[in-house]
């Protein structure tokens, strides 16, 4: 009577798993991201024998078992982590495809994965699409300068690029007591030594002549040394603003090949500010971001 009733039980869970969405052309977890050449969901689903051997073959240790963030049916399936391992998926690396014994993840050539010669027209792989949480990024939520995802995209060109702005820092408006050419003294002021001498803060004077903006090569408390041979010119009483310039990272959709190199690198423990998700990826049309180009 039990195994009867655990049987039947089994049975009927496969059509409920199935009916949650989870494995739906257009309703897919947006978490679960596939090895470079994995089938289409339902397809990959039903050939993955669980085996791990992708897992073990990964250099990069990316390549985990998944638990139920893709439903029953993917339970110990592989997907990939990259907030864990030594980087993200490789370039120039299609070892899970060439270990897979029953060919859910497809046998796939460096110029398939990268889309070059033949799948040039194609394009690469994509596991996915980078992106940036605005929340928990560096310098777009707290003003603090960061570039490290930009700087570690491995695309040709960048799939990450930044745009400029410069922001008043809390408390950075500022009277003049005395000023030279260089140098800025304040009336009332409690900077950290040293704070503004990193090469991303800057003065910000405003003027008959308009705007201008002086690099700050280093301060003290109460002064600031300007890193510019063009003079400063201040009165007394005058106000300034000490102003840091941030690169705020953007995302191009059509570049990124979601290889998760940007989210391992992320400075930002935990929770990462950029995070790869499964949009756009190209193993089905229906999870496609980006209108095809006329």
């Amino acid at each position: 009577r039990s195994f009867l009733t655990s049987f039947l039980s089994g049975a009927m869970a496969i059509p409920v798993v199935r009916l949650s969405g989870l494995v739906g052309p257009n309703n897919f977890p947006p978490s679960v991201i596939r090895p470079p050449g994995a089938m289409a969901e339902p397809d990959f689903l039903a050939r993955c024998l669980k085996c791990g051997q992708c897992m073990r073959i990964c250099p990069t240790n990316i390549i985990q078992p998944a638990g139920l963030e893709s439903g029953l049916e993917g339970l110990w399936s592989p997907i990939l982590n990259f907030r864990i391992g030594t980087s993200g998926c490789q370039l120039n690396c299609i070892a899970c495809s060439h270990i897979c014994p029953s060919a859910a993840i497809r046998p796939i050539t460096l110029e398939e994965k990268l889309g070059r010669k033949e799948y040039a027209q194609a394009g690469p792989i994509r596991l996915g699409t980078a992106f940036v949480d605005r929340g928990r990024c560096l310098p777009w939520a707290m003003d603090r300068p960061c570039i490290v995802c930009q700087e570690n995209c491995p695309v040709s060109p960048k799939a990450i690029f930044t745009r400029e702005y410069f922001s008043t820092i809390r408390g950075g408006v500022l009277a003049v007591l005395k000023a030279d050419e260089q140098t800025l003294k304040f009336a009332e002021s409690d900077l950290q030594p040293g704070q503004f001498s990193t090469g991303d803060y800057y003065i910000k004077t405003t003027d008959r002549h308009g705007e201008q903006r002086f690099r700050i090569s280093a301060n003290t408390s109460d002064s600031v040394t300007i890193a510019d041979n063009k003079p400063l010119h201040r009165e007394p009483g005058s106000k300034v603003e000490i102003q840091v310039r941030l690169q705020l990272p953007h995302v191009e959709p059509n570049l990124c090949i979601g290889c998760g190199i940007c989210e391992h690198e992320c400075p930002v423990s935990g929770k990462r500010a950029i995070r790869v998700t499964a949009e756009n990826e190209s193993r089905g049309p229906g999870r496609s971001m980006v209108l095809p180009s006329s």
